[in-house]
């Protein structure tokens, strides 16, 4: 019972005294506490023409250790096909303004460790790195990668947060390294079977930084305090060309590489995008957070502006029977 009673106090200290370094979208190098599970939802929306484009996913969240975080994410959308566009790549690239069915992409499994912690009076300052690898098979028709919805691969990178009253900053840098897409290209004008087609995303690197402002409550009473909280987060990304290989009809294992330079999507990119945000704690636990994002240097062609985004997520503790017999006798 008494380890219980501390994993739950450490999670109502933390939550209520750093909540404004719990940012909408990204991770702060601090962890969840050892044996505590979180469970997330989150959906991601925005207009593309005439089509409302969505992206929802679940993720669990697990203290494995005081310094090792897990994470596992499933997550469906309508921003792909079954298969690539036609003509792809040289027409109908980007295949924007079309329908595309909702369609389950994948999962994503994260791994965070924190190695540095450095306490002061009303401040803290934490180094943590993470991994990540994900298994996606959707019909990714832009260059841009990105592991939790469009592409396979893997990435890792730093995190490094700093909280002091009732402001926190965190800087999130990492690179992307997607593997490829090997689908097809439907063959509409001859009717023949669809073009085995390969994929090679770019490499990426990701340049993360946030803001958090704890509005409310000035001062702390007691723990069901309701915490109102401020952000303000810069998203920005650097990736490369994409390349496109089409089989040869006549001999369907020899492969030639289609010409995309005049495919902006496709082409090398960079931008940083600005996403301002606010957050709602509620009895310690249940905390919900909104955002709205918007290009602030250059644009991503994965996705339109605005961009809204909606989270909410909580916190389960230990179950008492899985506690030692002794320590039950003693609730």
């Amino acid at each position: 019972m008494r380890y219980l009673f501390l994993t739950i106090l450490g999670v109502l200290v933390a939550t209520n005294q750093y909540a404004q370094e719990l940012f909408p979208l990204n991770e702060p190098a601090s962890n969840i506490p050892r044996g505590v599970l979180g469970v997330r939802a989150f959906t991601e929306s925005y207009k593309e023409f005439s089509q409302f484009r969505n992206m929802s996913a679940l993720r669990l969240m697990y203290g494995l250790t005081p310094k090792l975080t897990v994470m596992l994410t499933a997550d469906a959308s309508n921003h792909h096909n079954e298969l690539l566009p036609p003509s792809y790549p040289s027409h109908n690239t980007p295949n924007v303004g079309v329908y595309h069915p909702f369609l389950f992409n994948g999962v994503d499994a994260y791994a965070k460790y924190r190695f540095l912690t450095i306490d002061g009076e009303h401040s803290h300052y934490r180094m943590a790195l993470y991994g990540e690898y994900s298994y996606l098979n959707v019909a990714h028709d832009e260059g841009e990668p990105t592991l939790l919805d469009d592409t396979k691969g893997a990435g890792a990178g730093f995190i490094s947060t700093y909280l002091k009253g009732h402001f926190a900053a965190s800087f999130n840098g990492g690179f992307i390294y997607p593997f490829q897409y090997k689908g097809s290209i439907p063959d509409f004008a001859s009717g023949l079977p669809p073009v085995p087609t390969i994929v090679t995303y770019g490499n990426a690197v990701t340049y993360n930084l946030s803001f958090g402002y704890l509005l409310f409550p000035r001062v702390y009473k007691n723990y069901d305090q309701t915490n109102i909280n401020l952000y303000l987060e810069f998203l920005g990304k650097t990736y490369g060309a994409t390349q496109v290989q089409v089989s040869n009809i006549l001999n369907p294992n020899q492969y030639y590489v289609e010409s995309t330079s005049a495919v902006p999507v496709l082409q090398a990119g960079n931008y940083v995008e600005v996403h301002p945000g606010v957050q709602g704690i509620i009895r310690s636990n249940l905390r919900i957070d909104m955002s709205v994002g918007f290009p602030f240097i250059n644009r991503s062609y994965v996705h339109y502006s605005p961009v809204y985004t909606l989270g909410v997520q909580r916190y389960f503790y230990p179950n008492k029977k899985r506690l030692p017999d002794h320590s039950v006798k003693h609730t």
